[in-house]
């Protein structure tokens, strides 16, 4: 039982442990912001809007520049720069503004990160069929399989939209997955402990 408990608590803190310390690495690479620090220029949106450089212009207005629109090399002013935007989002296919993209690329992206979701919603059907068949609830290797696979993909993705909730809500399930598995594959080969 002491040994069934000091698992549980390692697998508990690595829970918690191993997604801090993959955003803090993701921090340190300039993929995101650390916590509490202002964002600073040049602002990268994934594939919403792409690359803003901000700087103060010869006036001292603050102006942006993105894509090489850049309003005759000065930048743009506020003003011009919603413009902008808005004239933008108007010339895109509708699938895109759907999705909050500006790019087939980031078409391709929302297709992964909903393939994803879609991994990971069917582990609860897997496991549903398993229950109904047995008439009793168990939980089926597919199951952790599944979390597997859609939580690893859903974790990319949240790193492409810079999105630390969805990561962190995804990685503190990983470890588990693999704690699972590792009971079904590994367990033949371990003696309980008393």
């Amino acid at each position: 039982m002491k040994g069934i408990r000091k698992r549980m608590w390692l697998t508990a803190g690595l829970s918690l442990l191993i997604p801090a310390v993959a955003w803090w690495i993701l921090i340190a690479l300039g993929y995101v912001s650390s916590p509490g620090k202002p964002v600073g220029p040049p602002f990268n949106f994934s594939d919403r809007i792409v690359t803003i450089k901000v700087a103060k212009g010869d006036d001292g207005q603050l102006r942006a520049t993105f894509d090489g629109r850049d309003g005759g090399g000065i930048g743009l002013t506020g003003d011009e720069f919603f413009t902008e935007i808005q004239n933008r989002h108007k010339n895109l296919p509708w699938i895109y503004g759907l999705l909050d993209v500006t790019s087939l690329t980031g078409v391709v992206w929302v297709i992964f990160g909903l393939a994803g979701q879609g991994i990971f919603t069917a582990r609860m059907i897997v496991q549903w069929q398993a229950s109904e068949k047995a008439r009793a609830s168990i939980v089926p290797p597919a199951f952790w399989w599944l979390s597997l696979l859609g939580a690893s993909m859903l974790m990319v993705y949240f790193i492409w939209r810079k999105e630390l909730v969805g990561f962190i809500g995804q990685s503190t399930g990983w470890i588990i997955y693999i704690r699972n598995l590792w009971f079904i594959y590994g367990a033949s080969n371990e003696t309980p402990d008393e």
